[in-house]
């Protein structure tokens, strides 16, 4: 089966599509693309784009890894084709890559200024279509951040499971039946003060205490009492809420463990890219 047989079968199911006319004069012919960035940025998504090529019967000749800095100019990703699986291909491709490929960008930048020492965590997944999870993952798998306060298994206490137990220290009580799971929970002062919340959050035994109110002062509150308490080795300090650049730049040269990052990738402009027909047969 020639190329163009294997298109028409890939893409020729569904309503009529004007290419398949506009296209008929040189259905036989295969063109080979070029994916070229248009700006600085890095790659991300890559895999899926690929995925696409070959779905649409194309032939991949080239392809950089996830997580590659490109430049303007830089050839991405190179591929080969009839007319109409190139048309299609060069939406599918550009879509599946730009976006996150921003996401990455961005995500590079933010943990370059945050430093070696603050660990920098992505826990925006949650506000995505289901169906742009897989970017934001690959993006951030990309940029060397991750989605998880920490590794392994482990209970994530939001302010409304806080609110739903009625304060800090009972929904620890409740997560202490599962006592294989290291347990994060968010800090907000709420229905206690942000002291007495992380004094119950010591007493309860949680590993991670999320300080998600956006206020250094309230991150120094927390700090002071782990301090008092004696137990900061033991216990990781996150911060969320609206972190910035000049945030980040104040975090770093505090004792804090991790940031949570959500608006500032997720508002990422796409890392911007065209593709060009280069050659011909």
């Amino acid at each position: 089966m020639s190329m163009s047989q294997v298109a028409q079968k890939k893409i020729g199911d569904g309503a009529p599509d004007l290419r398949d006319t506009l296209f008929k004069p040189i259905q036989q012919r295969i063109f080979t693309a070029q994916v070229v960035a248009t700006n600085c940025g890095i790659l991300a998504h890559t895999r899926r784009a690929t995925e696409f090529v070959h779905e649409l019967g194309c032939e991949l000749l080239y392809c950089l890894e996830d997580g590659t800095a490109v430049r303007p100019g830089d050839v991405i990703l190179s591929f080969r084709g009839t007319p109409k699986s190139v048309a299609i291909a060069e939406d599918r491709v550009l879509g599946a890559m730009m976006v996150p490929s921003g996401y990455a960008t961005r995500a590079r930048q933010l943990q370059l200024i945050a430093g070696s020492k603050l660990k920098v965590v992505c826990g925006g997944w949650k506000k995505l279509p289901q169906e742009s999870k897989s970017g934001l993952h690959a993006a951030l798998s990309a940029a060397g951040i991750g989605m998880r306060m920490v590794d392994g298994q482990f209970v994530y206490i939001d302010k409304n499971y806080v609110r739903m137990f009625g304060g800090v220290g009972k929904a620890l009580d409740a997560a202490a039946q599962f006592p294989d799971h290291k347990t994060v929970i968010q800090i907000r002062g709420e229905l206690q003060s942000i002291a007495e919340e992380t004094q119950e959050a010591v007493q309860g035994g949680a590993n991670v205490l999320m300080v998600d109110t956006g206020s250094l002062k309230d991150l120094e509150v927390v700090l002071k009492i782990l301090d008092q308490l004696s137990v900061r080795r033991d216990v990781k300090v996150a911060f969320a809420g609206g972190v910035t650049e000049e945030t980040l730049l104040l975090l770093r040269d505090l004792p804090v463990d991790l940031v949570d990052v959500g608006a500032s990738i997720l508002n990422a402009p796409l890392l911007d890219m065209r593709v060009d027909i280069v050659a011909f047969e």
